[in-house]
């Protein structure tokens, strides 16, 4: 019996929570996963198909995690987080553990330096002098990502396994043709990202929200 349920779309950084509870194996258990239109506001699967998104979570955004006590939780670094919580397959250090900090210290960053700015690109109405600020900064974080987080050439982006920050920056990234950001320029971020997109439970995840989408 789920005692908690995530709405979530397939390409937004919603489906970074369907990856990451995929992964740690909670889907259908812990946590039910029904998606969600954000530009209708209307669920799209589940029991509540056809209902008012607003009614489930007034600010209308993706992921959102309905506890069993009510409790919605909208923003990736509280959902992806009480996904770690509840994992079978860790996908996160433990409470507690300087791991478990620099998780979300992690969490935080993709957030608010590359989420916050890359997803000013998505404006229609974007000026095009505005639009080369905002790419200008999306490229500053990239080098950042690629020249400090991942100067090593590590696979994951916290420790030695994959986690829910993984999950995270893997999606924001995936948003780069759609945005015309060339990760090309930044080797290192090119090819972490190539490495998450070939694990075979990214993969599965992916097909297993095709696949339960209304047009499928």
């Amino acid at each position: 019996m789920s005692n908690a349920t995530l709405y979530y779309t397939t390409t937004s950084c919603g489906a970074s929570n369907f990856i990451a509870a995929h992964r740690a194996g909670i889907l259908g258990s812990k946590l039910e996963a029904h998606q969600a239109d954000i530009g209708s506001h209307k669920v799209l699967t589940g029991p509540k198909a056809g209902s008012d998104f607003y009614a489930i979570n007034p600010k209308g955004n993706v992921p959102t995690i309905v506890l069993a006590d009510g409790a919605v939780l909208n923003e990736n670094a509280a959902t992806l987080q009480w996904i770690a919580d509840n994992a079978v397959t860790p996908v996160g250090a433990a409470n507690g553990t300087s791991e478990r900090y620099l998780l979300q210290s992690k969490l935080s960053w993709i957030s608010s330096e590359l989420h916050g700015t890359v997803g000013g690109l998505f404006n229609p109405t974007i000026s095009a002098e505005v639009r080369d600020f905002v790419v200008a900064k999306s490229y500053q974080k990239l080098q950042f990502l690629n020249d400090v987080e991942l100067a090593d050439g590590r696979k994951f982006f916290v420790g030695s396994g994959f986690t829910v920050a993984d999950s995270y920056l893997y999606i924001v990234l995936s948003w780069s043709p759609y945005i015309n950001l060339d990760l090309t320029k930044f080797p290192k971020v090119e090819a972490y990202f190539k490495s998450i997109a070939e694990l075979d439970f990214v993969k599965e995840a992916h097909a297993a929200m095709a696949k339960a989408s209304p047009s499928a």
